[in-house]
């Protein structure tokens, strides 16, 4: 059984398909451009739009400076293949920022409480979406039903890479050696 087969996420939306139409509104929710001026997802004009954990505290945070890609980490504190998987990505992390990609966490948690508490206890040291139900559910509609799971975008806030499969199952672990790796990421 693959890992992504034990936490199914209740509240999962959608696929890759229906990404494409989101984009605009992405950019719009995530980086404060205006609906019909889309702006580059990985734009330094940002401003605070996420936050990350300093010695534990939540502090405001952007996108650092030469990223080219975002990997979206969707996780739960209540799924163990989630849990199970945060320590891997915590070792990829320093060689992934080497490569110009910056992680940024989407929580599932039932509440924004259990999502910074999951952050806080596994001590992620990459991006986090504040505690925006509206941003949420947008960057949500472009993961799968099953966790964990990680969709990459480039500059623009193209999906380039994707860890659900056809089938609904996640293979975060394999996109994560595709971003570690010499190969470029599937499209």
């Amino acid at each position: 059984m693959s890992m992504a087969r034990a936490c199914r996420a209740p509240s999962s939306y959608g696929s890759m398909r229906a990404s494409r139409l989101l984009l605009p509104l992405l950019a719009w929710l995530v980086i404060g451009a205006g609906p019909d001026e889309p702006a580059p997802a990985l734009a330094p004009s940002a401003g605070s739009a996420f936050e990350r954990l300093d010695r534990g505290r939540v502090t405001r945070a952007t996108v650092p400076a030469g990223t080219r890609m975002l990997a979206v980490y969707y996780g739960a504190s209540w799924c163990g293949p989630c849990r199970a998987f945060v320590p891997e990505l915590i070792a990829a992390y320093p060689r992934l920022r080497a490569r110009g990609i910056e992680m940024l966490f989407v929580g599932d948690d039932a509440s924004c409480a259990a999502t910074l508490d999951y952050a806080r206890t596994s001590r992620m040291p990459w991006l986090l979406l504040p505690c925006d139900r509206a941003r949420h559910a947008v960057l949500r509609r472009l993961g799968g039903k099953a966790l964990p799971g990680i969709v990459v975008l480039d500059r623009t806030g193209s999906p380039v890479a994707n860890s659900w499969q056809a089938d609904g199952n996640s293979m975060p672990r394999a996109t994560l050696r595709r971003l570690l790796g010499s190969a470029p990421a599937d499209r």
